[in-house]
């Protein structure tokens, strides 16, 4: 009988008995000791999982038949049709080219092993090929050494040992000799071992065991069927060196044999197997207490100190079990992880740090989950799990056998009713199961019976619904109940339900939960969450308000929980939130803080206050101590990424229990160890304009491998290039984040989490240093980044012999620069006279300012006394046509001069800083567009795109109308007069809380430079580039005085196009309004 939550095919060696008779109590000790073997089995069945990797995944072929990790730290796995290098994403294929001399000679590897100088050794069966990394190629051993190398191993002085047609040879490279060492004298050999000793074990194909030892020469031997069964065959496949005096041997029919040379003594440890000869064929020290055995029948975890085992097989139920059976070759890499290479199924992977999750899913002919889709999950008082599907029913985990019972609806009185379970509920010996359409079943737990049904009714006390989603238990006792139409309360009396209070009928809810303060808290699906303490009557609903902080993400709630310190956690639809019961509101996490996505399915506490989460792209624990998130997924041995609604529970000894929709992954998350090891980085490729460079192609700059180079250098026209680059950590490759930098380009970091690979497009010539580093799961990045200088060489024309030309060509055009240098003075000179005449025409405009200003206030008074007797004579002479024209000619021409008059002096009083104003309520945008048009004719003589842009609302503000006016006939003046084609003028939107209202006036022409931008506004300045256009020098000094005056600013910047923007600032509101 196997375990529901076996991970592959475990058969644990069974006891053996004689054939005498037992008494009853010897026979209940053997069963009881029977039993808890199988539940160790159980124990152990849950540990092993395996990933695996074949043809289909870019292997050569999937009869692997040795493998090891380089000094690298890449992965090498040698088959019968060609050698593999592994980066834990891509497999580099190495097979014999023809027409390439420096290919490897044949396809089927037999044997690998890497030397002190890091060359790696490649046995095949046309001889030795020794592979140099750097060059990614392959020379030949020796013209020589033509045959089948069965066995090699580097030694560590720098020899290599191996065995050819089943004779031994060591080959000594300080100085190209070989040793052969005769079979008349020495025998034939299948395998050897190099000892700690510098001393070698060999193993012959007639049984025997040698012990070579270098300094004497001789040979010991030692029978290993001496004391064992008569068997047909003595032929040894392997042996293998635990220790310096310990040796593991396997054979063809009797399994694992263990040999002290200290003794010569030797014991059978694993002969058969369900009654067959055992053929064994490698071995793999684990740790000091465990070797992995590879055999014909699968693998065998041996325990060297108490020689209890488990054999893992392939199981045709299970995706995760070993591949195939019949395993070849093992390889334990640096983080721990085991490789068992099999002749069908190519290579299986099992990393340790996986083994913390255990899973249970449907497995045909074996105990197992009747389901994939886990919904609910809980325990009742005998410590048996339940666990309902949406697919498959309910079942039962038993506390006592760990064996699995399912339970489906069969149309008779006492099965359940439906086997699309949506809500559980284990409350003394009745288990409340709620059903998707088909009501609410309880069992009797004792009996596994249906005692009750409730279904949707008509009569008062009827349910509702028959969509059960939440079942609960308050701690007054009370069954809560939540459907797709109300949440109600069971009343055990009489058996009806009753609506809860504050809890709307026309919502959804999808769970329950009362909070250690009596509160009743619902999440509905749709319309947030509602809560009702019945002490106090103090109910409510809160909801997403998506312009409001603080607030849910989202209505749909699936999940709430309550944590040991009493704080409430709710899932939703839109992250997971924290509620802040001080002031009401949510501290919200998404994808910005870490999740792997915003859709948040069941939440869980553990024993150190961390908070794990379920979503449908993965599961997420929030550290309590750093408040960040890890992630975990199917790379790191989930059964899916895709978790499910309501399905998290965790027991009293702290055992997790997630349900997704292939199945239940549990836990013990004291069990999780950080994983210290920091996975090396390679750049693994390079291609120009999408097309991989490759070692001695025409026109190819690389000379050597891009794993083993520091630089290259690319022509100009080779520019857009991608940079491929792999960390070599194998246990979790999905999980393992990237960042990279281009120094020369941007020395910020780029961050990615999935693409391994980096482009630039058109480098500049120049020189780049290309910089990446890797962190695994654990969070820890590459203590030192790699590195490949990249250079980009100019085009011919802007190289040394280029610049070389162009001085050349410089001295030439030196003569034409002394001719014309005559011509650049005289033109200076003119210049200089031309400023002298602006400074001396500014001079006489000031002196004319202040003529005009003095004679301004000599004027002003008569013109005033002109003016009153005028209007009497105007009246007078009111009917006499003549007379008439002229007074309105001489009044006209007075009220020029008087506003004349007035705006010197205004000026002059800006200067003095004497200039009152009086604020008025105006509408401005009457008065811009009365401005606008009185231009308009102006716009149109010079033919300008003239336009004004008006905001919704009319605007009003509180200004002095004539030096608003004054401020406006400046600035429009202004932009008409220096504008190229358009001129364009906008009355800004006021916002609810602006204090000011805004006009730009835009134009096209010459751009201000910044360092002019403050000069414009001194009196008299004039920029030489406008210098054409007519103008006082005065307009802008005067329209910024009154703007400053309003309390407001004149600005100006630039159009990103080109031209000048004119901002007018003006406050809506005065102190001294009128």
């Amino acid at each position: 009988m196997h375990n529901a939550v076996t991970e592959t095919a475990i058969f644990v060696k069974r006891l053996h008995f004689n054939n005498n008779r037992k008494s009853p109590l010897r026979k209940k000790r053997y069963i009881s000791l029977a039993l808890s073997l199988v539940m160790a089995g159980i124990a152990v069945a849950q540990q092993y999982n395996f990933r695996h990797y074949q043809v289909e995944n870019g292997l050569s072929n999937n009869a692997v038949i040795c493998m090891l990790q380089d000094s690298s730290h890449f992965m090498w796995f040698g088959t019968k049709d060609g050698l593999n290098r592994f980066d834990g994403y891509r497999f580099k294929v190495f097979r014999h080219q023809p027409r390439n001399n420096r290919s490897i000679g044949s396809n089927f590897i037999h044997c690998l092993s890497e030397g002190a100088n890091g060359f790696l050794w490649v046995g095949t069966d046309k001889g030795i090929y020794r592979y140099n990394a750097v060059s990614e190629s392959f020379e030949k051993l020796s013209n020589q050494v033509t045959g089948v190398i069965s066995d090699l191993k580097a030694g560590s002085n720098g020899s290599l040992w191996f065995i050819m047609n089943q004779m031994l040879y060591c080959y000594q490279p300080s100085k190209n000799h070989f040793v052969f060492f005769d079979p008349a004298r020495y025998g034939f050999f299948t395998s050897l071992s190099p000892l700690p000793g510098g001393s070698l074990c060999l193993s012959t194909p007639d049984g025997l065991v040698k012990h070579y030892d270098p300094v004497t020469g001789t040979m010991r031997s030692t029978d290993m069927f001496s004391h064992s069964q008569p068997t047909s065959s003595r032929w040894i496949e392997r042996v293998y060196a635990i220790d310096n005096t310990n040796i593991l041997i396997a054979t063809s029919n009797q399994g694992a044999k263990w040999l002290n040379l200290s003794g010569s003594t030797y014991t059978d440890i694993l002969t058969r197997e369900n009654n067959t000869d055992l053929f064994v064929r490698n071995f793999l020290k684990v740790s000091d207490s465990t070797v992995w055995i590879a055999s014909e029948s699968g693998i065998f975890v041996y325990n060297l100190h108490n020689h209890q085992y488990a054999n893992l097989k392939k199981a045709y139920n299970n995706p995760f079990s070993l591949s195939d059976n019949a395993v070849y070759s093992f390889c334990k890499d640096e983080e721990g992880g085991i490789w068992a290479g099999t002749y069908f199924g190519g290579a299986n992977y099992y990393p340790m740090q996986r083994s913390a999750f255990q899973r249970m899913f449907p497995m045909p002919d074996q105990n197992s989950l009747s389901g994939n889709v886990v919904r609910e999950i809980t325990e009742d008082r005998y410590g048996n799990i339940w666990i309902g599907t949406e697919d498959a029913g309910l079942n039962k985990l038993s506390s006592k056998t760990g064996l699995l019972s399912s339970y489906l609806p069969t149309g008779k009185k006492g099965s359940i009713a439906y086997t699309n379970i949506h809500g559980l509920l284990a409350d003394g010996d009745y288990l409340w199961i709620g059903t998707f359409e088909h009501g609410l079943d309880v069992m009797d737990i004792p009996t596994g019976k249906i005692i009750h049904h409730y279904s949707k009714g008509n009569r008062p006390g009827d349910l509702q619904s028959n969509f059960i989603h939440c079942i609960t238990k308050t701690k007054q006792g009370e069954i809560l109940l939540g459907t797709t139409i109300g949440a109600y309360r069971f009343n055990s009396h009489n058996h009806t339900f009753t609506p809860i209070t504050s809890m709307p009928v026309n919502n959804w809810y999808s769970y329950i939960k009362q909070a250690s303060d009596g509160t009743l808290w619902a999440a509905t699906y749709g319309n947030g969450i509602r809560f009702f303490n019945p002490a106090t009557g103090r109910s409510g609903n809160f909801i997403c308000r998506q312009d409001a902080k603080g607030t849910l993400p989202d209505n749909r709630v699936n999940s709430i929980y309550e944590d040991s310190r009493k704080q409430l956690w709710f899932a939703s639809e839109g992250g997971l939130s924290k509620w802040n019961a001080r002031d009401s509101s949510f501290r919200n996490y998404t994808t910005a803080d870490g999740l792997p996505t915003d859709y948040v399915l069941s939440i869980l506490e553990d024993s150190s206050s961390n908070i794990w989460i379920s979503t449908s792209k993965g599961l997420a624990m929030l550290s309590a101590a750093t408040d960040k998130f890890t992630v975990y997924t199917t790379a790191n041995g989930l059964l899916s990424d895709q978790f499910n609604f309501n399905s998290a529970y965790r027991n009293a000894n702290g055992k997790m229990y997630f349900g997704s929709v292939k199945g239940l992954t549990t836990f013990q998350p004291d069990l999780f160890s950080d994983n210290p090891f920091v996975p090396p980085v390679f750049i693994t490729g390079i291609e120009v304009f999408n097309q991989e460079l490759v070692i001695g192609d025409k026109d190819s700059p690389l000379k050597k491998s891009i794993s083993y180079t520091s630089s290259i250098s690319l022509p100009y026209d080779q520019s857009t290039i991608s940079i491929d680059f792999a960390a070599l950590g194998f246990s979790a490759p999905e999980m393992i984040a990237y960042a990279y930098r281009m120094k020369g380009l941007d020395d910020d970091w780029v961050y990615l989490s999935k693409n391994r690979k980096a482009f630039f497009t058109r480098l500049k010539p120049g020189n780049y240093v290309f910089e990446v580093k890797a962190a695994a799961s654990n969070g820890r990045w590459s203590p030192t980044p790699t590195r490949l200088e990249v250079e980009i060489r100019p085009p011919w024309w802007a190289t040394n012999w280029a610049y070389f030309i162009y001085i050349l060509l410089g001295a030439s055009a030196f003569i034409y620069i002394l001719r014309a240098y005559h011509q650049y003075t005289e033109a200076k000179n003119k210049r200089k006279y031309e400023q002298l005449e602006a400074a001396k025409e500014k001079e006489i405009f000031t002196a004319k300012i202040e003529f005009f200003t003095n004679v301004a206030h000599e004027i002003k008074t008569p013109l005033s006394l002109i003016k009153g007797p005028l209007e009497k004579i105007m009246k007078k002479a009111e009917g006499i046509t003549d007379i008439a024209n002229n007074l309105g000619i001489m009044e006209r021409n007075t009220n020029r001069l008087i506003d004349l008059t007035n705006q010197l002096l205004d000026f002059r009083q800006t200067e003095i800083n004497s200039f009152r104003l009086n604020f008025i309520h105006v509408n401005i945008s009457e008065l811009l567009e009365e401005t606008f048009n009185s231009f308009r004719p102006l716009a149109e003589e010079k033919g300008l795109r003239y336009h004004i842009r008006y905001p919704s609302q009319q605007v009003f503000a509180y200004i002095d109308t004539d030096a608003f006016k004054k401020i406006l006939y400046n600035l429009f003046s202004n932009a008409l007069k220096y504008a190229s084609r358009q001129a364009s003028i906008h009355l800004y939107e006021i916002a609810e809380n602006d204090t000011f209202f805004r006009i730009t006036f835009q134009n096209d022409g010459f751009t201000i430079p910044v360092d002019m931008r403050d000069k414009i506004f001194e009196p008299f300045f004039r920029m030489q580039e406008t210098a054409t256009e007519q103008g006082t020098g005065i307009g802008l000094t005067l329209s910024r005085s009154l703007a400053q005056l309003h309390g407001g600013a004149i600005i100006v910047s630039s159009n990103p196009g080109g031209g000048n923007v004119f901002s007018l600032q003006l406050p809506l509101q005065q102190q001294n309004e009128s």
